[in-house]
């Protein structure tokens, strides 16, 4: 009897290959041997043989001649080799690709956020997001409180190229691509040391001040009580926290946003009633539009806006 190009064995009937015998042959295809192929896969060369066995009989074809201890591929062996590689190097890229994704479920969140607002608004409450939320980490990096003319292409530059994935600052960046959320109204209390003594409309002129020179809301300030305040009284610097130290330090009045409240506390300043000012900038939490349905962002932007409901100051009379 004639034999075929591809000789046929008996098959067994309604017998798929296991995915194992066909990483066996694989191996042995493109090592050369099946003692080459038992020291990849970890197992030994009666097992390789077995294998081998077993998916010629699946088969009904053999892909392996065995004359002289001779490993040589016969042609259906030769047509099957290449393609099983093919796949296996496509199996092992899958894989490895579900693995890398697997790390990224434990994603690290970039967000610009002052030192002010870390340790006055949002650092006493980071252990809780850190509870609900353990496969995210919360990266933050300091930038300005303020966003300004100054310094807004700057930090627009860095959430639209992901070097941030949100920004919390007072007002919010105009750009298209950028997603704002108002997360906070702001009102601003004139405060004072408890070593210096409550002023009243016919005083006020003659006290000391500390500004943010980036706040708009201290010049609006000005013109809405009409305080007619030389310009030498009044000392601007660059954030909060350095007015609240020259405040309290140099018996100087100030004007602190509500949500600062823990400031006020820990460095004993008291309001000084009837100059409240309904700030205008408020606070923002921003991400790139193409991001903001990423559940990481849906979850962190949830998270904030709950924060700042819960840290909503009273009402004042």
């Amino acid at each position: 009897m004639t034999k075929t190009q591809y000789e046929v064995i008996n098959m067994k009937q309604n017998s798929f290959p296991s995915l194992n015998a066909l990483r066996v042959f694989e191996a042995v295809a493109r090592l050369g041997s099946f003692k080459a192929a038992a020291v990849e896969l970890g197992v030994t060369q009666s097992a390789i043989s077995r294998q081998m066995t077993t998916l010629e009989e699946q088969l009904g074809i053999r892909l392996i001649q065995r004359d002289n201890r001779v490993h040589a591929l016969t042609p259906a062996g030769d047509a099957l080799a290449p393609e099983l590689s093919r796949v296996f190097r496509q199996i092992e890229r899958l894989v490895k690709r579900t693995m890398k994704n697997g790390e990224h479920a434990r994603r690290t969140l970039t967000l610009g956020i002052s030192s002010e607002l870390l340790r006055w608004w949002l650092g006493p409450v980071l252990s809780e997001f850190n509870q609900l939320y353990p496969h995210l980490e919360l990266h933050c990096v300091q930038v300005p409180e303020y966003l300004s003319r100054q310094n807004e292409g700057a930090l627009t530059h860095e959430l639209l190229h992901g070097e941030l994935d949100a920004l919390l600052t007072f007002s919010a960046p105009a750009q298209k691509a950028i997603s704002n959320w108002k997360l906070a109204s702001t009102n601003l209390i004139l405060v004072r040391p408890e070593s210096l003594p409550e002023p009243n409309a016919e005083t006020l002129h003659s006290c000391k001040f500390v500004a943010v020179n980036t706040n708009k809301d201290w010049d609006r300030w000005v013109r809405e009580y009409d305080t007619k305040i030389p310009p030498e009284q009044t000392q601007l610097v660059n954030n909060t926290s350095m007015a609240v130290e020259l405040a309290q330090f140099t018996d100087r009045l100030m004007l602190l946003p509500d949500c600062y409240q823990r400031a006020a506390q820990h460095s004993g300043l008291v309001p000084v009633p009837g100059f409240d000012l309904t700030g205008k900038q408020g606070l923002h939490l921003s991400v790139r539009r193409e991001s903001q349905r990423e559940m990481a962002i849906v979850a962190l932007v949830n998270w904030m806006r709950h924060v700042a409901e819960a840290q909503k100051p009273p009402s004042r009379s």
